[in-house]
């Protein structure tokens, strides 16, 4: 198991409620099988955990007890999520539909749900990315929920959620610390304690009241890559270090150029799938035009929220029809009198950058049409490249 895989789950399955919450071990389990689905993938297979990695990644103490792990599995498939849907209601399914042993092979496979198709596969928009490492070294399971909350909103800076609606979505169970004080000594301050040692992430939290009650929590979210830690124990492939992809080293490149603040691995992936779409090979070029008028323009209070809305927008202008680029953006640091910035309305929010709006049925139908049309032109290319 490699522990750069990265976990990529729609929004609003990082937004479900949790009736029967799952424990720790079967939210890494279900963790490390999303971080194994590819891209590419159309429909759900068998996704394979050896025994033995299982038994590190739970923390199993001992040897690896198949009779130990068979209960885990068993637990794990009668769990029940909540989803919210678009259309206001919700959509109840279990997060796993099978799991299969096969005697002497030390592996098991296992298979999410049909239901969960459109919340793990072919996301293109409104979905959230992150680092399997920073999940599997935590200890509890409020802290994985919390950290994927923080995650989605990353991009922002901060969140504000009410207390009612953060309990359920944390997987808190009505008779459990019903009084506040106990909800967050418990719950909240361990999770955000432990979020801050041992993940990607900084997080501080205030309250907001109603009177004398506590009403909402606002969180403060900022993304620390010099905090992730490694992964100890998990087994290592045989085959050799990989080498650094194409987008990891424009990423790389990217981060060189940005000031003040850096592009993670998930969040990157997201960038870069966006521009390429809408500019295609010159996707490197507009990035960069974008980057170097952040670093100078001082007007852009969120730099990564502020590059994130301005791609989103510029998508919906190429989805209309529109041709865009950002080459000609100068940003202003001395504004003269009489003088304004030319910039085109799309262009004029610095201060709140939105988030990308939920999946639309028609705009991602006209994705998958432009997406096949680059796989088969890069199809052709290679084709002509190896008979020349």
């Amino acid at each position: 198991m490699q522990e750069h895989y990265l976990v990529t789950q729609g929004n609003n399955l990082i937004e479900a409620r949790q009736k029967k919450p799952l424990t720790t071990r079967e939210q890494k389990i279900i963790l490390t099988m999303v971080s194994l689905i590819e891209p590419t993938d159309e429909d759900f297979k068998d996704y394979v955990i050896s025994v033995k990695e299982f038994h590190e990644m739970l923390g199993l103490e001992g040897r690896e007890h198949y009779t130990q792990l068979k209960k885990i599995v068993e637990d794990l498939m009668s769990k029940v999520v909540e989803i919210p849907s678009d259309n206001g209601g919700w959509i109840m399914t279990h997060w796993v539909s099978r799991a299969e042993y096969v005697d002497g092979s030390g592996r098991i496979q296992l298979r999410f749900a049909p239901d969960l198709k459109p919340y793990l596969l072919q996301l293109k928009t409104a979905f959230t990315s992150y680092k399997l490492s920073n999940i599997l070294s935590l200890k509890s399971s409020y802290s994985i929920r919390l950290y994927e909350l923080m995650k989605k909103w990353q991009h922002l800076g901060e969140w504000t959620c009410s207390v009612k609606n953060l309990r359920e979505k944390l997987g808190v169970e009505k008779d459990k610390y019903p009084r506040y004080g106990n909800f967050n000594a418990r719950v909240l301050k361990t999770a955000i304690a432990e979020l801050n040692k041992k993940t990607d992430l900084s997080i501080e939290m205030k309250e907001i009241k109603k009177g004398r009650s506590v009403e909402k929590i606002s969180f403060s979210i900022k993304y620390s890559p010099e905090k992730e830690i490694q992964v100890p124990h998990l087994e290592k492939k045989s085959e050799s270090v990989k080498e650094p992809s194409t987008i990891d080293n424009l990423r790389e490149k990217m981060n060189e150029l940005a000031e003040g603040y850096q592009f993670d691995t998930a969040f990157f992936a997201q960038l870069h799938q966006g521009a390429s779409l809408i500019w295609q090979d010159d996707a490197e070029q507009e990035l960069e035009f974008l980057i170097r008028y952040v670093n100078e323009e001082k007007s852009v209070k969120n730099p990564l929220g502020f590059i994130k809305s301005k791609i989103t927008s510029a998508w919906e202008i190429h989805e209309a029809g529109g041709r865009i680029t950002f080459a000609d953006l100068q940003p202003v640091k001395e504004r003269w009198a009489g003088r304004e910035e030319k910039l085109p309305d799309w262009f004029t929010s610095k201060d709140e950058p939105a988030e990308p709006s939920e999946s639309n049925p028609e705009l991602d139908k006209e994705k998958e049409k432009l997406l096949k049309k680059l796989a088969e032109k890069k199809k052709r290319t290679t084709k002509d490249a190896s008979t020349s």
